[in-house]
């Protein structure tokens, strides 16, 4: 068998691995013992924030009020538009369908980003298995949520910095400002990987401001959009917190961690050796995206319903992490 056959191989399980994955929950079907355990309340069927989602599908195709998308949700038109315009009846069927595409292209990202930050195609490929088999593609992914989209507007964000494609990064994040704000991750990555390489600091302060003045200049747009919805903001409050300190947050946020953030602390707790061996322009926007997803998901659980969701973006940076640690074990058995 050819190395080109076995490589061929490979990607075909991988796409048919990410399949099963999602297949179960798509459009909350829940095969099999499943439905007993997700997407219910009162041992009824729940939709969460996922119904604001399809009603702006339907408000596009003329088929709902506006004021059925509450804020913060209404900030969030782009999927929802894209989706109104599919042949597909079913506004969550639309929605997920995109989600698919979304993940598939997420794979494909990942894939060249790991490969660009030096990992031979095994290793890369196992990276995509990491995201591909992971809980919240399997839970959350094709459940009427946005969160596949953000994280692949994420991962494009992620390969265009390390490209160092300035202007794409600041349209990528002007877009992503109408899928979730999430987005804004990408700008603390990018101002560490321009300093790490950007020989001329004269041009830092210059690309910098572009990424901020995508982001603001974008959100300022869907206030403006949206003006007589009133405003929203997520607020801080003690009730919010004790509201999140429940067993199904903590299950969620450490199932979301996932394989990729447990071997990733193998590299945190073996820093000093581990990180001699890696490049200080691939480590440290890494890093980066870690430190900063923690504190979206400690401002989440004073402003919001804590969840996986705000855990998942972390994928993208745990698992080179972990791909070094699995590198390096390689090297010693060899």
């Amino acid at each position: 068998m050819t190395c080109k056959t076995k490589r061929v191989i490979w990607v075909s399980v991988l796409i048919i691995a990410l399949a099963l994955t999602f297949f179960p929950r798509f459009d909350r079907q829940d095969i099999g013992p499943i439905k007993d355990y997700t997407g219910r309340i009162n041992g009824e069927q729940s939709f969460g924030d996922a119904v604001y989602y399809m009603n702006y599908v339907e408000y596009f195709r003329g088929e709902a009020a506006l004021n059925e998308i509450d804020l913060p949700f209404r900030y969030r038109p782009l999927i929802p538009l894209l989706a109104s315009l599919l042949p597909i009846e079913s506004p969550m069927t639309a929605l997920n369908v995109i989600n698919v595409v979304a993940l598939y292209i997420t794979l494909l990202i990942l894939f060249l980003f790991l490969r660009h930050i030096g990992f031979d195609f095994g290793l890369a490929i196992a990276g995509c298995f990491m995201y591909a088999v992971s809980f919240p593609v399997f839970y959350m992914s094709t459940t009427g949520y946005l969160e596949a989209c953000a994280m692949c507007m994420l991962a494009a964000g992620l390969y265009a910095v390390f490209r160092q494609r300035w202007t794409v990064v600041a349209l990528i994040i002007a877009a992503g400002v109408f899928v979730k704000e999430v987005i804004a991750l990408l700008i603390p990555i990018a101002i560490t990987y321009l300093w790490l390489v950007e020989r001329n600091r004269n041009r830092i302060l210059p690309i910098v401001a572009l990424q901020v003045a995508a982001f603001v200049f974008a959100t300022l747009a869907t206030k403006w959009i949206f003006r007589d919805a009133g405003d929203f903001y997520w607020i801080p409050s003690i009730s919010t917190l004790v509201d999140n300190l429940r067993f199904r947050a903590f299950a969620s946020l450490l199932l979301s961690f996932g394989i990729p953030g447990l071997i990733s602390i193998l590299f945190a707790a073996r820093y000093r050796t581990m990180s001699r061996n890696v490049d200080r322009r691939f480590l440290l926007p890494m890093l980066t995206g870690i430190i900063f997803t923690l504190l979206l998901v400690i401002y989440s659980m004073l402003t919001a319903y804590t969840d996986g969701r705000f855990i998942w973006p972390m994928t993208l940076f745990t698992i080179p992490l972990s791909l070094w640690v699995i590198r390096e074990k390689m090297s010693r058995v060899r």
